[in-house]
């Protein structure tokens, strides 16, 4: 099974001041009570080769509607990478890391993201790990996929010689950091689009959680799990936006699938029939900006 990377994000903290790109001046003034961050999952443990964004979540901290929001961006989405014409958003980490991922996504979607969070699937098992798992409730016809996915996960981290801790029943389960990371990777089930929501349902998980410890704790596990995260952000602001944070979590936390299902489209282009999601950009732009900037 093809490895794939997950961006989690372990501290809702992890946020940063966004301006606005694309609105009035009355929206502007709405705007500057928006705060997001680009999560970024990489596919791979490798720091010498490059690798592709396998995962992309816009965190949205919504102050003036008291709101959590989270976008994910569909990997296959055809866009325009600068200085290399029309290709997958994913490839766009591979040529230029966060700098030309951050610029793609910015240009495409009419956006004027500046910060970002990354880790790999090892450091996100390490950070799972260190809140004590997350709570997911497995489907039925999750059971056998998730296993087959445990078995790859578990040597990422662990010698493969000892136990691996596989899940026999449908329900609830506090999943442990190799078996998060091999739910995430649950994609022959079903399509793309439900192993986003998957990875969505994770980042709720772990925001609720976050939510019910005291803010107090927030500096010692904040540099716990620094450790493990690529932030451009320093470490003063991610503690003060921490206790905007805090509060929020305790709201709904809303969720979009970008491009959004009505106005894209799923096809295969070139000679090896290559996946890709066509989209309608004014319909989905507008959309998209609605979504984070509006209740």
């Amino acid at each position: 099974m093809k490895k794939k990377g997950l961006i989690i994000l372990l501290l809702i903290s992890l946020v940063s001041t966004f301006n606005v790109y694309g609105f009035s001046k009355s929206e502007m003034k709405e705007c500057k009570m928006v705060e997001n961050i680009l999560l970024i999952g990489l596919d791979g443990t490798n720091d010498k080769l490059p690798k592709r964004s396998d995962t992309m979540i816009i965190l949205t901290i919504d102050k003036l509607n008291k709101s959590l929001k989270l976008t994910s961006l569909a990997r296959d989405t055809l866009v325009k990478i600068p200085g290399r014409g029309e290709e997958k958003l994913t490839h766009a980490y591979a040529y230029g890391q966060e700098e030309l991922l951050i610029q793609t996504i910015n240009e495409n979607f009419d956006l004027d993201i500046k910060d970002y969070a990354v880790v790999n699937f090892k450091t996100f098992i390490d950070i799972v790990d260190i809140i004590g798992g997350v709570d997911i409730e497995v489907k039925e016809k999750e059971i056998n996929h998730l296993n087959e996915a445990i078995k790859s996960c578990y040597g990422v981290k662990h010698d493969k010689d000892k136990n691996i801790e596989y899940i026999t029943s449908s329900g609830n389960h506090n999943l442990n950091g190799y078996q998060a990371l091999a739910y995430a990777r649950i994609r022959k089930l079903d399509t793309i689009y439900k192993r986003d929501e998957r990875q969505r349902m994770i980042l709720i998980n772990i925001a609720h959680k976050l939510s019910d410890i005291s803010i107090s704790k927030y500096p010692q596990i904040a540099k716990s799990i620094l450790r493990y995260v690529k932030v451009n952000i320093a470490f003063e602001n991610i503690i003060d936006l921490a206790f905007t944070a805090h509060e929020l979590a305790s709201y709904d936390i809303s969720q979009l699938e970008f491009p959004i299902s009505e106005y894209r489209e799923d096809g295969r282009i070139g000679e090896n029939g290559t996946y890709i999601v066509k989209w309608n950009k004014n319909k989905n732009i507008e959309l998209l900006h609605q979504f984070i900037y509006s209740n």
